[in-house]
């Protein structure tokens, strides 16, 4: 059996999650927090319509931002909230050591992991650092192919709109 180098010396592909929700930068702040809370996620990689990786939105600044006497700010585009300027990355050959310190750089409590293209390979939370710290890692897929997977949820309307509350389905007569 091979030993492992210590933590801080393995590569971020270690380490980094791959299956990522993503948001495509239309979308609304409002689909960003259904989707964080449907997937029980706090950070959401946001895509431009080519796939091209633009930043993280995360769970803190949503809401930190929200604004519920100002229903129109829940339909501003989920790009409204990522910083100006070009995200901080790491590659995946970077150690966990210089992640973290990205990271701290950052501040934020992720970093995402990009390729040489600069196209989003996967993200690393602070939680994964501190999982990995405590011997707690969860078991990464191995990689499989040259892309990461990357899902987007659609929304589902109902074919019918809803009553409203407090009316009747019984039609007056």
């Amino acid at each position: 059996m091979t030993e492992q180098p210590p933590l801080e010396q393995r590569p971020a592909a270690e380490l980094m999650t791959r299956n990522l929700l993503t948001i495509a930068a239309s979308e609304s702040v409002l689909m960003a927090w259904e989707l964080m809370c449907k997937a029980q996620v706090h950070h959401l990689p946001v895509a431009d319509d080519e796939g091209a990786f633009l930043g993280v939105v995360d769970a803190q600044t949503l809401t930190s931002t929200w604004n519920a006497a100002a229903p129109r700010q829940a339909r501003r585009p989920v790009t409204d909230l990522l910083p100006t300027g070009p995200p901080a990355t790491v590659g995946p050959w970077a150690t966990i050591r210089e992640a973290a310190r990205a990271m701290l750089e950052s501040g934020n409590d992720f970093i995402p992991v990009t390729d040489d293209h600069g196209a989003l390979a996967g993200l690393i939370t602070a939680r994964d650092l501190i999982g990995a710290l405590a011997g707690t890692e969860r078991d990464i897929a191995p990689r499989s192919g040259g892309m990461p997977s990357l899902y987007r949820i659609e929304p589902v309307l109902p074919s019918t709109p809803p009553a409203h509350p407090g009316s009747s389905s019984i039609p007056p007569g």
